[in-house]
């Protein structure tokens, strides 16, 4: 069992996409609508999309909240380029998150970079507990040493 870490950041460079699946607001929408119960995440509200320029023709950016965090898109279809991020609180198959999203948008080269956020947020009460008092104990100490108005 992990103890540490607030969860995994996912972030996804799509080159090479199909520029029509890029402006295509309606299917930006979907994707994030299906995406956090493909990945057994829960949606606290619709997805947010907007589309920038006539029919999405400068891109779509949409964002879905999702009770574990969030997950946003941006589409650059002049550039046949999208980026995407996933961030949770929970662990999730990003495999699966991958092949789902290189089909919808028919990527056709991607790059993934992957980061453990908080890594020293504590999940375990009780371990977060002592992490709190051994920083009030440190804190407390420093003071004894150095006393107020000194810059130790």
């Amino acid at each position: 069992m992990e103890l540490f870490g607030f969860g995994p950041h996912l972030m996804i460079d799509g080159y090479n996409a199909n520029p029509d699946r890029l402006r295509d607001a309606e299917l930006v929408r979907q994707v994030l609508d299906e995406l956090p119960e493909e990945m057994g995440m829960t949606k606290v509200l619709p997805p947010f999309v907007y589309s920038y320029g006539p029919n999405g023709e400068d891109g779509v950016t949409g964002v879905v909240i999702i009770a574990e965090s969030h997950i946003a898109v941006h589409t650059f279809p002049k550039k046949a380029f999208l980026s995407i991020d996933i961030f949770s609180c929970k662990a999730f198959d990003m495999a699966k998150a991958l092949t789902y999203l290189a089909e919808r948008f028919e990527i056709g080269r991607y790059e993934t970079y992957m980061i453990n956020r908080g890594k020293e947020f504590p999940k375990d009460p009780e371990l977060a507990r002592k992490i709190v008092l051994g920083e009030r104990e440190y804190l407390e100490a420093r003071l004894s040493v150095f006393p107020s108005g000194s810059n130790g």
